[in-house]
């Protein structure tokens, strides 16, 4: 996890950079995230970058992108809500405090909140698919099968929040910008 010093530094230098809001997501979560390795031994950017790329090819939507690189940088990372709220719309670093574990949540109150946030299930649900993928592990023992056992629980009960939130809401309310304008 970097430290408060290395994140000024790494603040005033992408302040000077003229990013586009996914690139700066991007750079945020390279930053975060370097020298940290997964479960299977791989760089821990690999899981962000693919949840990104799930993110983006299945919704098209920058909001939602940026928010998927940055899932793990306020957790993992050392960075805080504070540090994203000035370079980020207000649609991006909300969804990023949704899906910030708390040291002090349980699993149940984590996904339950996040259940109650379109943009927050949506950039989860991508997550979890990535997280489920077994075959980045060298050898699966008992428990990362528990785990994915929790995984895939986790992932159908968003999967039915967000259809009926897809049944409640309108296409316009489904737009990422006006989702976040109307209910964050």
């Amino acid at each position: 996890m970097r430290s408060r010093d290395e994140i000024k530094g790494f603040l005033k230098d992408v302040q000077k950079q003229n990013l586009g809001m996914v690139d700066r997501a991007k750079a945020f979560a390279e930053f975060a995230h370097q020298g940290q390795l997964d479960k299977g031994g791989q760089e821990y950017i690999y899981h962000p970058t693919r949840v990104a790329q799930y993110t983006a090819e299945k919704y098209n939507d920058d909001i939602l992108t940026a928010a998927a690189y940055m899932h793990d940088v306020v957790e993992d990372g050392g960075f805080t809500i504070s540090d994203l709220t000035l370079f980020f719309p207000v649609a991006v670093w909300k969804t990023v405090e949704l899906l910030t574990r708390g040291k002090s949540d349980g699993r149940d109150v984590y996904i339950g909140r996040i259940s109650e946030n379109l943009l927050a299930i949506k950039v989860k649900l991508m997550d979890l698919k990535d997280n489920m993928d077994l075959s980045r592990l060298t050898c699966v023992t008992e428990k990362d099968s528990l785990r994915q056992d929790r995984y895939v629980n986790e992932y159908w009960t968003l999967e039915n929040k967000l259809l009926k939130m897809e049944e409640k809401l309108t296409p316009d309310e489904m737009d990422s910008e006006t989702y976040a304008e109307l209910y964050m």
